[in-house]
């Protein structure tokens, strides 16, 4: 079976997918800067762990050869809000970073690369609902980056035939992922509830943003690795929820299902402003289409109760 390398693996969505990896027979190596088991307690003597940095060319060519890696998924950057607090880290990371992944999966032969894309790939000028061939200006360094690891994969495919898939994800939310970013507050509103603890939401009620459910997320990155040689587009949306929720609307059903929930609002300006600037939701038809993909977690209910579950079934990996 395949070897796959996640960058970031140690990481929320590397940890998950990893997990999701090996119920499906991959072998599995996560790589990171900074590894912190916590997240992959579960699946720790199942996979390799490598402590090993992205803006290290050489490191990381190391790493791949040795590990004979067939496949590799980029996970590891430096989220919106610091990337907007530490611009010149978010540099290092998000552009130079991408940069070495192609460079050293080229050198090491590496057949595959997956590339996380995101919702902010796409400017405040783009539709409320953009399909993948709209490109506009990012207001963030963070969606910048993205566009620019998009292209720059396109690049690495024609020029050197490495096949290469992106998902511009919405935000990706589940057990155990932590704030960081101006989308965070879609997870921490289930999460912090399911551990018996307040949150206070630092976006409007109104506001809404794209959501894609963390296991949806590794179930299609997945089918896109093993189909990836057919692939068309090779750029993919991807959520959950066919119509976005608003915040409001996440905190009412959260507390359905956690009648005790204690959620108050606090918006942030800065952080209503980068959400603001992302489109509400998108058009999933490509990757329903290419990939016959459909979200599993398609009902926000559905969605809850299992996020909810997995908190309160594995308190020593989730709890935050």
């Amino acid at each position: 079976m395949s070897t796959i390398l996640i960058t970031g693996g140690c990481g929320f969505v590397g940890s998950h997918l990893a997990r999701f990896l090996l119920q499906h027979d991959y072998n599995v190596i996560l790589m990171d800067s900074a590894v912190n088991e916590k997240l992959v307690r579960d699946i720790r003597a199942r996979s390799v762990i490598v402590e090993a940095d992205v803006t290290d060319k050489a490191q990381l060519t190391e790493v791949l050869r040795k590990h004979r890696v067939d496949g590799l998924v980029h996970y590891a950057a430096i989220l919106s809000s610091a990337a907007e607090s530490q611009p010149f880290l978010g540099y290092k990371v998000n552009f130079e970073g991408v940069w070495n992944v192609y460079n050293a999966a080229r050198a090491s032969e590496v057949e595959s690369v997956i590339f996380a894309s995101s919702t902010a790939a796409y400017g405040s000028e783009a539709s409320q609902k953009p399909k993948e061939n709209i490109y506009t200006v990012p207001q963030t360094l963070y969606g910048i980056s993205k566009q620019f690891g998009e292209m720059l994969g396109f690049w690495f495919y024609r020029k050197y035939g490495i096949q290469f898939a992106a998902f511009r994800y919405g935000s990706i939310v589940g057990p155990g992922r932590r704030n960081g970013g101006a989308s965070a507050y879609s997870t921490l509103i289930i999460q912090k509830p399911s551990q018996g603890q307040p949150y206070r939401v630092n976006v409007r009620k109104e506001d809404s943003i794209p959501v894609a459910y963390i296991k949806d997320a590794a179930e299609v990155t997945t089918l896109a690795y093993e189909n990836i040689k057919r692939l068309k587009s090779r750029v993919y949306n991807v959520v959950s929820l066919s119509s976005s929720p608003t915040a409001g609307e996440l905190a009412s059903s959260v507390k359905k299902h956690i009648p005790k929930a204690a959620i108050t609002f606090d918006p942030d300006p800065k952080t209503v402003a980068m959400v603001r600037s992302w489109p509400r939701n998108l058009d999933i038809r490509r990757v329903q289409t290419e990939l016959r993909w459909r979200p599993r977690y398609s009902n926000l209910d559905t969605l809850i109760t299992d996020f909810a579950a997995e908190v309160k079934e594995h308190p020593e990996m989730f709890h935050i």
